[in-house]
Order: C-alpha cells, then sequence, then structure tokens
C-alpha cells in the first residue's frame, strides 16, 4: 500500500466516511498504519502535556520530557490497547456480536488519532477545552467508526462497549500519574498533575 493511499484513507476516515472503516476492517495490510494513527495521536498529546508545562507552570520539572513524552507516550499506547481489547470482549462475550478481533483493533486503533488534537493543551485558558474536545471527538469516532464497520452492532451496544473500553484507561492513567515523581500523562490528563 503507496503511502498516498493510506493518507487517502486515514483523511476520509477523519471526514467520517464509512467506507473508510469498512476497507480498513477487511484490510490486514493496514494493520501497521492504524495503530501507528493511534501512536501519532498519542505522541502529539504528550508533546501538549510536556508543552503545558512549559507555558503554563514556566517551570519544567526534572525529568518531564521523559516521564510524559517518552513513558507517558508508551503507558498510553498500552493502555488504549487494553481498552480496545475492552470494547471487543464487551461487544463480543457480553453483547454476542460476530467480529473478528483484528478488524476491530484497526478499525479502533484508526479512530483513537484524534486524540493528537490534545496537542492544544498547552495553550493558556482554553488548553482544557482541546483536552476535553479531543476525548469526546475519540469517542465519537470510536462509536462511529465500529457501527460504519460492524453495522449489525446499534448504537447502544456500540456507546457501552466503547464507554467500558475508555473508562478502563481514563481511570487507571490518573493513577499511575499520581505516583510521587511519576509524571506519565498525555493530553487532558495532565490538568490531574495541578496541586
Amino acid at each position: 500500500m503507496t503511502l498516498d493511499l493510506v493518507i487517502a484513507r486515514i483523511r476520509r476516515a477523519l471526514m467520517l466516511d464509512a467506507t473508510a472503516y469498512e476497507e480498513t476492517r477487511d484490510d490486514a495490510s493496514f494493520t501497521l498504519f492504524s495503530l501507528g494513527a493511534a501512536a501519532v495521536g498519542v505522541f502529539l498529546a504528550a508533546i501538549g502535556a510536556w508543552l503545558w508545562a512549559e507555558t503554563v507552570l514556566n517551570v519544567t520539572p526534572d525529568g518531564w520530557f521523559v516521564d510524559t513524552v517518552i513513558l507517558g507516550t508508551l503507558f498510553t499506547i498500552v493502555l488504549f490497547l487494553i481498552g480496545i481489547a475492552v470494547i471487543y470482549l464487551v461487544l463480543g462475550q457480553v453483547f454476542g456480536e460476530e467480529m473478528a478481533a483484528d478488524g476491530l483493533v484497526r478499525v479502533a486503533s484508526l479512530t483513537h488519532l484524534p486524540y493528537g488534537l490534545s496537542l492544544l493543551i498547552f495553550i493558556p485558558e482554553i488548553g482544557f477545552a482541546f483536552g476535553i474536545l479531543s476525548v469526546a471527538a475519540m469517542y465519537y469516532y470510536t462509536v462511529f467508526g465500529i457501527r460504519a464497520a460492524y453495522p449489525n452492532v446499534d448504537n447502544m451496544r456500540a456507546m457501552v462497549s466503547v464507554a467500558l473500553g475508555f473508562a478502563v484507561w481514563a481511570a487507571v492513567i490518573p493513577i499511575i500519574s499520581d505516583l510521587p515523581d511519576n509524571n506519565w500523562v498525555t493530553g487532558v490528563f495532565v490538568y490531574s498533575l495541578v496541586e
């Protein structure tokens, strides 16, 4: 798959073209690209958290770059993957929907790209709004992507499964980051460090 086709599909997915999600579901060669899209979104959010200390706190704590950008990115990606696994388990085991795990991983990870909007959390006074908007956009895109790729899944089941998947990482990120000297936060979760 050429880079132009990858970018075109990601753009179509961001423009909420349902066929982009169907193609992603069925295209095993797109797995790394969809996981990469989620990783890019998380990395941008981590840079936003790092810049937040520079602009809002006006001081960067020791090890802040390593904690937020490197470790925060890694932990958030792992937690996002756990959240996607929860979505799969809820849809498959609780609601009895039939779907291939790899197809759902591709679709759901592609829908995590809007988390990159959290890059803008460093803007004083309005940054928090961008952080909340990034999580809300991720939720909307994930529900839309699941509904587009799996038309048999109704809205309520998609919304409940995505909410439970998001609850996992949304609860864990502030907990692991609240440990002394562990500022492993990305995106809007940087605000949990304000004391």
